[in-house]
């Protein structure tokens, strides 16, 4: 085989691996083979071809990839899980909230945390709070009524 086949053949193997792997990485490294094939087609030397592969490469992940994730991640819409998922939601508090440091409960969905006023002030058993973030094991909320 030639030079420019066996950077086809490469070329390919990496286009099929990248459908199958996430992250635009191997198509990048294909793209470089092509323009290694080009350069061996033309009759470049193994040092030109790897130099075209390299620079074809960087320029690749600098230029394509960027490019191929904006597009193609376009219109998705990110689900928050987990403990992100809470940010926002709004609970009852079931333990008051003395002022902080202290914590009190807090009841979101069926599940209990550990809760501190974002403010440090108390807030009284009953009321309704928003989540506004995490911290460890505990939510610090503020009092919406």
């Amino acid at each position: 085989m030639t030079d420019m086949q066996l950077w086809l053949v490469a070329a390919i193997i990496l286009f099929i691996l990248e459908v199958i792997t996430p992250g635009f990485v191997l198509a990048n490294f294909g793209v470089a083979c092509l323009a290694a094939a080009i350069a061996a087609w033309f009759g470049g030397s193994l040092t030109i071809q790897v130099v075209v592969f390299v620079t074809a490469c960087l320029a690749s992940f600098v230029a394509l990839r960027p490019l191929l994730r904006r597009t193609l991640e376009r219109g998705t819409k990110q689900t928050r899980t987990n403990v992100d998922a809470l940010t926002g939601r709004m609970g009852r508090v079931t333990d008051a909230i003395p002022q902080a440091p202290e914590v009190g409960r807090v009841q979101i969905d069926g599940d209990n945390w550990r809760a501190m006023s974002v403010h440090g002030g108390p807030i009284l058993a009953g009321c309704t709070v928003r989540i506004i973030r995490v911290d460890s094991t505990t939510v610090i909320v503020e009092q919406i009524s």
